[in-house]
């Protein structure tokens, strides 16, 4: 017996010794970031190919276009809703074989390179362009020491839908996409832009040099405002890329936030006077060569010294604004609202931001620092009137979305969580609720579209439909009064819809 307890006790000991012996430290693990690019969004989306149906509503009439693509062809349709018909914009073949003679190198029919397709000549054709599969030089014209650069030649069409022929349009000038810092009249009479914490604004003509090269030396800019400062600037200041080595510059043009009336002859912005708000700051630690201190104004909850917002109003024409008296609650924020977008514009170069209302009166909002005080205001712009239209006191924080307006703000329908459910409510212009339009232990999400002469509200929700998953959307619509609230795409999956402008029409998309 003593043996083999001699044994055992051994084996415990070697056993010990083992797990205290030391352990060399594993070789640390090289990140494999060759291997993590092959599954970034880019190429994923290239094996993935199209899951939904993405509608282009055009301008003249209720059809649509879109572009479907699978692993075996990418296809282009059109798409009349009232006809019920779906055919091929274009034969892939044949247009791979014109397309092929004007540019000299092969094309993959299946799989077309087409880019920003659009409809022109009163939707009887369409322009696109397309980049040729092998590369060419391109010479550097500034600087004449630098190397050819290779890059891939563009070519633009313009295709006869109804004859089915293709011509190359040559010499062609293509729009270049608006810069950041480009607030442009609806009517493009001018642009207006910050810089040096002011506001500045440019003529087309001055607009088209800065598109093509923003260093150009003969460009006129014009001051409207010479008293911003940093940290009470007009539009924005500093921005995201600067360090607290720059600080007090601001030469660069920067975008304004400003939102235009529809006939180009104001426009609103906010001036956020930041100048008490305390530091805070952030070191850059991947900066080259080396760590950059980046500091900006925060405010930390409690704190006593807040931003304070201002509302101006610029009379374009005379070159003149005032601040106007819209002032109620303590440390309050403001934001003036831009007015939805039309379907039928979504192929547009150019999309003013354009601001909610009427060439008259524009739409904001202000809400008290604690969010549970709510104003949704419109103000006449001629006298500086502030009308309440819509107003929420909670006691926890309200929500804010953009509401619909009704005959150029005649009414005003609002959303609310008044009653523990996001619901719609009719208004009138005085600020008297005329009825509710939605009720019920449901979820309403956004205003889709507005039927004016139907007085049908078309919008979104959740959690309506028994027996389905509560974050489920669907489209429904419901009469302004409160009355035939309908279902419209039903099915227990989640919806997303696409409305065309009429409204008529919608298109689907079960997930």
């Amino acid at each position: 017996m003593k043996k083999i307890y001699l044994s055992v006790l051994f084996v415990l000991l070697l056993l010990q010794v083992k797990a205290q012996a030391p352990v060399a430290a594993p070789a640390p693990t090289k990140g494999n970031y060759q291997l993590a690019s092959k599954f970034n969004a880019d190429k994923l989306r290239k094996m993935v190919f199209s899951q939904a149906i993405d509608p282009h509503w055009l301008k003249l009439t209720n059809r649509f276009w879109y572009v479907y693509e699978t692993s075996e062809i990418k296809s282009w349709y059109i798409v009349d809703p009232a006809t019920r018909k779906k055919t091929k914009m274009f034969d892939n073949d044949k247009l791979a074989a014109e397309i092929t003679l004007i540019v000299k190198d092969p094309f993959d029919a299946q799989h077309l390179p087409i880019e920003n397709l659009k409809f022109t000549n009163n939707e009887k054709s369409i322009q696109f362009e397309l980049k040729s599969t092998v590369d060419v030089v391109k010479k550097d014209r500034k600087d004449k020491k630098a190397a050819d650069s290779l890059e891939k030649k563009t070519f633009y069409f313009t295709y006869d839908l109804q004859n089915n022929k293709l011509a190359e349009l040559k010499d062609f000038n293509k729009v270049k996409p608006k810069p950041i810092w480009a607030s442009i009249a609806p009517d493009s009479s001018a642009i207006v832009f910050s810089k040096n914490f002011n506001l500045y604004w440019m003529d087309k003509a001055n607009y088209k040099k800065a598109v093509k090269d923003e260093t150009d030396t003969s460009i006129v800019d014009h001051q409207l405002t010479k008293d911003g400062i940093e940290f009470y600037a007009y539009g924005s200041g500093r921005g995201d890329d600067e360090t607290i080595t720059d600080k007090g510059t601001n030469k660069k043009r920067r975008p304004a936030g400003v939102l235009w009336s529809p006939d180009s002859k104001y426009f609103v912005m906010e001036r956020n006077d930041q100048r008490k708000v305390k530091d805070l700051w952030v070191i850059n630690s991947i900066a080259e060569p080396r760590p950059t201190l980046q500091t900006y104004k925060y405010l930390m909850p409690g704190e006593k010294e807040t931003p304070t917002s201002e509302m101006l109003l610029f009379d374009f024409g005379t070159k003149t604004f005032k601040k106007l008296n819209i002032a109620l609650f303590k440390d309050q924020s403001i934001g003036a609202w831009q007015a939805p977008a039309l379907a039928k514009n979504r192929d547009d170069e150019f999309k003013p931001s354009v601001w909610l209302g009427t060439a008259d009166k524009f739409y904001f909002y202000r809400i008290g620092r604690d969010l549970k005080k709510l104003d949704i205001c419109n103000v006449d712009i001629h006298t500086g009137k502030v009308n309440i239209q819509a107003d929420e006191r909670m006691n926890t924080y309200v929500e804010i979305s953009t509401p619909g307006l009704i005959n150029g703000g005649k009414e005003l329908i609002e959303w609310s969580e008044r009653d523990g459910w996001a619901h719609f409510y009719l208004y009138d212009d005085a600020g008297k609720m005329k009825n509710r339009i939605t009720s019920g232990s449901f979820h309403c999400d956004d205003i889709v579209r507005i039927d004016e002469k139907s007085r049908v509200l078309y919008f979104t929700a959740s959690g309506r439909e028994p027996g389905e998953s509560p974050y489920y959307v669907h489209l429904y619509r419901v009469n302004l009064d409160g009355s035939g609230l309908k279902l419209l795409n039903p099915g227990n999956f989640n919806h997303t819809s696409n409305i065309n402008d009429g409204p008529s029409y919608f298109v689907d998309i079960q997930e």
